[in-house]
């Protein structure tokens, strides 16, 4: 299988990590999906990525309203990490054995714990256990549908500290919510918030005295808040979204994958229609956070509005701590 790839070099800093983003199609078929990503993977090894981003679920695909629950169920189920635990560890492997530096993997599947499922973010890398509770994010928001399979989140978020930057980590219909990155930006201090999601396109807004109208408001709304969620709180936002039909469910997801600066402003965005990898060389994430902030920081007003929060003083000493 052949993947277009986009490239851009963000700057001359060879330091600074190779962000890989995929804007891909997933079925309902474990084997295939599974594949597909191990073909992205090793793309990521010889492209010299550091870290590569996939979708939410990721392992099973996005499969609502494509077959019954029971179906649904099992799916999920069958693709749980303890179901491919020797694909995870294969993987794992590859990165320890990288001389190119791939040193982070995110990706999205069912957790099963405690009988119950939920719609999760796990982290592969070297360091890390996958396994961990401190690696993994449950999704807070779900839709409707998804309650009839998934269990609600907590409020339990995940930071992942790299030595380019601190990540924080949103699924999908998080991103409606100003409050979960609000949260990630001026209490755990993140540099950059990753959104992993199955976002739809199709929905109709119209406004016909005004003579405007769209078929695809999802799809408005997704590059929207992704740019609202960078300039809102001066951060860095990852998006990697399915992208096209889905054949059983007949859902057609938006795709635009695709990386905003702190600034809110889109930097590189994917196809909505096809299948390709996003590739950023050399993305000074912490430098360039701090420069826009240099030049006018939204923090400095709201702590001073807000001096009776305890948060602050979690967020001012990670800063102080970073700065050493």
């Amino acid at each position: 299988m052949s993947f277009r790839i986009v490239e851009r070099v963000f700057s001359d800093d060879e330091t600074m990590p190779t962000v890989m983003i995929s804007n891909i199609y997933g079925t309902p078929d474990i084997k295939a999906n599974l594949k597909k990503m191990e073909e992205i993977i090793q793309l990521a090894h010889h492209s010299n990525v550091n870290i590569l981003i996939f979708p939410e679920l990721s392992v099973s695909g996005y499969v609502w309203n494509s077959t019954d629950q029971k179906d649904v169920l099992e799916l999920l189920r069958e693709g749980e990490n303890t179901q491919i635990e020797k694909w995870l560890k294969n993987i794992r492997n590859s990165l320890a054995a990288d001389s190119n530096g791939l040193e982070y993997i995110c990706y999205g599947n069912a957790r099963q714990k405690d009988g119950k499922l939920y719609n999760s973010t796990f982290i592969l890398s070297p360091d890390l256990d996958y396994n961990e509770e401190e690696y993994i994010y449950a999704k807070v928001f779900l839709t409707p549908i998804e309650r009839d399979y998934f269990n609600q989140g907590t409020d339990k978020r995940l930071t992942l500290d790299t030595k380019w930057g601190r990540f924080g980590f949103m699924i999908c219909y998080d991103l409606c919510f100003v409050e979960l990155a609000r949260q990630y930006a001026f209490v755990d201090c993140v540099d950059a918030i990753i959104t992993m999601a199955a976002w739809h396109s199709e929905a109709v807004r119209e406004y016909s005295r005004m003579n405007t109208r769209t078929d695809h408001y999802y799809g408005f709304l997704w590059n929207l808040m992704n740019g609202s969620k960078a300039a809102y709180n001066q951060v860095w936002s990852l998006g990697s979204n399915w992208v096209g039909l889905h054949k059983k469910s007949g859902e057609y997801f938006w795709g635009g994958s695709g990386i905003w600066a702190p600034s809110g402003m889109t930097l590189l965005q994917a196809s909505n229609i096809n299948e390709e990898l996003l590739v950023i060389r050399n993305l000074d994430i912490r430098g360039q956070r701090d420069q826009e902030k240099d030049d006018f920081n939204y923090r400095i007003d709201f702590q001073d509005f807000y001096r009776h929060m305890d948060h602050q003083s979690e967020c001012v000493h990670y800063m102080n701590k970073k700065s050493k």
